[in-house]
């Protein structure tokens, strides 16, 4: 099931308030039309989707300077601090040596989910060169992120 949602998911244009609030280097955006509506948070299914991401994705993460935070951390996922969560949005922070990175999982409407990934380059030269190749992996796992389905056992 979740890779046959993961199809069909589509980018679309960046448009989220959080994500436009401020100057950005890069920034890209996933929309997912569910098959029926999702009583889930957004926390939940932007948490049940970063669990389930590919190990190589976790050593990409590792070597970009993010460390996990325990798992008894509640303000946390993995090494992104939660700014905001509430029943419509998600709102992560992590601030790398190369880059300040912003992550917005939002529900549009109950059967419509939105994902937006914002960087500010620290380092711009060296940023750009890292992310044109990290940046093809990250739009993959994005994708497989927004589709996650979340399980009801």
């Amino acid at each position: 099931m979740k890779t046959q949602l993961a199809q069909q998911v589509r980018q679309i244009e960046v448009t989220d308030p959080i994500a436009t609030a401020q100057r950005y280097d890069y920034a890209d955006a996933f929309e997912l039309r569910l098959p029926e509506p999702d009583p889930h948070w957004p926390e939940t299914w932007v948490r049940a989707g970063m669990d389930s991401t590919p190990k190589w994705a976790e050593r990409v993460v590792g070597l970009l300077g993010m460390r996990k935070a325990p798992a008894e951390a509640t303000d946390r996922i993995g090494s992104l601090r939660i700014v905001e969560s509430g029943p419509e949005v998600i709102h992560l922070e992590t601030f790398l040596p190369l880059m300040h990175v912003v992550l917005v999982g939002r529900r549009i409407e109950p059967d419509r989910r939105t994902f937006t990934s914002v960087l500010r380059y620290r380092r711009p030269v060296l940023a750009r060169l890292v992310w044109a190749v990290v940046g093809i992996g990250h739009r993959r796992v994005a994708r497989q992120l927004i589709a996650n389905k979340i399980s009801t056992e």
